[in-house]
C-alpha cells in the first residue's frame, strides 16, 4: 500500500489498527511484526503535514508511525481511518529514520467502541470483520474437569489471548465463559509462560460482539469488594468451603462467580455482576451440574441465594468429595 509523504513514498503492509478499550496510552514500544497491524493516518500540524500509520487507538490517545521529523508537543489533528479526526499533542517527538512509533494523546477521550463501529460499517458485508480488540475482562476457563479463573488479553471473532495459572496443553479443548455471553468453545493453539492463545470452534460474529463491547466500555462500577465481610453461612452446620470459579446463567447470559460456600439450602457466592434480591438464576455446581437458585441478599458483590430445590444428602456428599479431592 503507497502513501504519500512529504519526503517522497512510504511502502507498508497495512492489515488492520488494533482497537483498545484501556483508558491509558500505552506507551510500551511496539512488538516486532507490529507494523503489518496498521492503517494509514495524517497528522496536520501548524507548520507541516506528515503521512503514517496508526497501529493502536484508545480513548486516550494513538499509536504511530510517521514520516519526517516532529517535535514533542507539537499540536494538531490527526486523521484517523473511517472518518474519525482528533486534536491532540505528541507526547514525544519522532524521527522516520529510527523509525519508532510515537504517541499522539488527544486533547478528548475518543468513543473507541463507535470508531469500532464505524471501521465495520465502511467495509462490504463480505469483508465485515472485527479488528483485534484489546482489554483486560475476567473470565473463566473449564479445562478437563477443571474450572480456573483466567483474564482476557485480547479478542478477535475468531479466538482470544488470555493470562493465566491454569497448566493449559496445545490442542486441549475448553470452554471459556465471558460475563454476559453464552460459554464459547475453543481450543489452546498455543501456550507459554502464563499466557495462551485460543481458537473459537464458532466465530463471534460482530452483532453479537458489538453490543457486548458498547456494554464492557461504558464501564460499569464493580461490586465493591467484601473481603472483611463475615461469611453468611459461617454458623450454618456442615456448610461445605468451596471458593472456586463457576459461573451462574440468567436468561441466556452467563456470568462468572466464586463460590465461596453452601449448605443443601442456601449457597454463597461472589460476582462483579450484582442481582437484585429474587433474581432468578441458574448456578453450575461442581460434580453435580448445575441447580436453579433465587438470590435472598446482595452486598455489593457477595450474595447469598436460597436452592429452589434443596441439595440431597447423596448430592452434598459428592460435592464434599469433589473439594477434598482438589484439596
Amino acid at each position: 500500500m503507497m502513501i504519500a509523504t512529504n519526503g517522497g513514498n512510504m511502502t507498508v503492509s497495512a492489515r488492520s489498527v488494533v482497537f483498545s478499550l484501556s483508558d491509558d496510552l500505552d506507551l510500551s514500544p511496539l512488538p516486532p511484526g507490529a507494523a503489518s497491524d496498521a492503517a494509514p493516518a495524517i497528522f496536520r500540524g501548524d507548520a507541516a503535514q506528515h503521512s503514517g500509520f496508526v497501529h493502536r487507538i484508545t480513548a486516550a490517545g494513538a499509536i504511530l508511525t510517521m514520516a519526517g521529523s516532529v517535535a514533542r508537543g507539537a499540536r494538531g489533528a490527526i486523521e484517523l481511518p473511517f472518518g474519525i479526526a482528533a486534536q491532540g499533542a505528541f507526547e514525544h517527538g519522532f524521527d522516520s529514520e529510527d523509525a519508532t512509533a510515537s504517541a499522539f494523546r488527544f486533547d478528548a477521550p475518543l468513543d473507541v467502541v463507535g470508531a469500532l463501529a464505524r471501521c465495520l460499517a465502511a467495509l462490504p458485508a463480505e469483508r465485515r470483520q472485527i479488528p483485534r480488540i484489546e482489554l483486560r475482562q475476567r473470565l473463566c476457563i473449564r479445562h478437563g474437569d477443571q474450572v480456573d479463573f483466567a483474564w482476557l488479553r485480547n479478542l478477535s471473532p475468531s479466538g482470544a489471548g488470555i493470562e493465566t495459572r491454569a497448566p493449559l496443553q496445545v490442542g486441549e479443548a475448553v470452554e471459556v465463559t465471558l460475563d454476559g455471553l453464552r460459554p464459547l468453545n475453543g481450543e489452546i493453539r498455543w501456550a507459554e509462560q502464563g499466557m495462551a492463545g485460543i481458537a473459537f470452534v464458532d466465530e463471534l460474529g460482530w452483532q453479537l460482539l458489538m453490543p457486548w463491547l458498547r456494554k464492557i466500555s461504558q464501564g460499569r462500577a464493580a461490586a465493591a469488594p467484601t473481603d472483611d465481610m463475615p461469611s453468611a453461612l459461617r454458623a450454618v452446620k456442615n456448610a461445605l468451603r468451596l471458593n472456586m470459579a463457576t459461573q451462574v446463567r440468567s436468561g441466556a447470559s452467563w456470568w462468572n462467580a466464586q463460590l465461596n460456600s453452601l449448605s443443601n439450602a442456601l449457597v454463597e457466592f461472589e460476582s462483579a455482576t450484582q442481582f437484585a434480591p429474587l433474581s432468578s438464576l441458574w448456578l453450575s455446581l461442581p460434580e453435580i451440574g448445575g441447580w436453579p437458585i433465587r438470590v435472598v441478599e446482595c452486598h455489593g458483590a457477595r450474595h447469598v441465594a436460597e436452592f429452589r430445590v434443596p441439595l440431597r444428602p447423596h448430592e452434598m456428599a459428592r460435592l464434599s468429595e469433589g473439594v477434598r479431592g482438589k484439596g
